[in-house]
């Protein structure tokens, strides 16, 4: 394939094992000018970027994130950390956190992915992750948006872990019947 954007699309997988590799900061730099020109409707760029490279940060922040889903007791989420060894961050040593101000739940999301997408295309991986948010529930009383700088009436929007990852991730396959062609 001769676009090398299409081909980043098509490659990057979510990947949940990620090597003891930092990350340069010539590679965030880029990954936060992607995220940063992002469109956004009307181009209110309503989110904050936090990027966060201190592992002993993030472990605390991962440990906070399953101590609250063991609390709750969700059969379901409880067996589906004890699957990925308690993981959130799958020990990635870069995470992104957007968060955004009012309900801009699809400015975010083009945030996330091109950074995604821009991270593949630098030759790392990434997922998506959505388990984070609740870190900043009330019962926190504050303290992640404190630790992570979010600024004042910001809501969790979304959190990209990346790196180098150990594994390939999962194939996917496109569903054709999903779409349809009106002429």
């Amino acid at each position: 394939m001769d676009n090398n954007i299409l081909q980043a699309i098509y490659d990057r997988r979510s990947i949940r094992k990620y090597k003891d590799t930092p990350v340069a900061s010539e590679q965030i730099q880029k990954l936060v000018e992607a995220a940063l020109i992002s469109p956004s409707s009307r181009n209110r760029q309503p989110w904050h970027l936090t990027v966060v490279t201190n592992r002993d940060m993030i472990a605390e922040w991962e440990s906070d994130i399953v101590q609250h889903f063991l609390d709750e007791n969700d059969p379901w989420v409880v067996e589906h950390l004890k699957s990925r060894n308690n993981k959130v961050f799958y020990d990635a040593p870069l995470v992104f956190a957007i968060t955004m101000k009012g309900d801009n739940a699809i400015d975010v999301g083009i945030m996330a992915q091109s950074i995604a997408i821009a991270a593949k295309a630098m030759g790392l991986d990434s997922v998506i992750l959505g388990f984070p948010r609740v870190s900043f529930y009330d019962k926190f009383e504050q303290k992640w948006q404190k630790k992570l700088g979010i600024p004042e009436g910001n809501q969790y929007g979304i959190c990209i872990a990346a790196g180098y990852g150990a594994e390939p991730g999962k194939p996917r396959e496109s569903d054709r019947t999903k779409v349809n062609y009106i002429e």
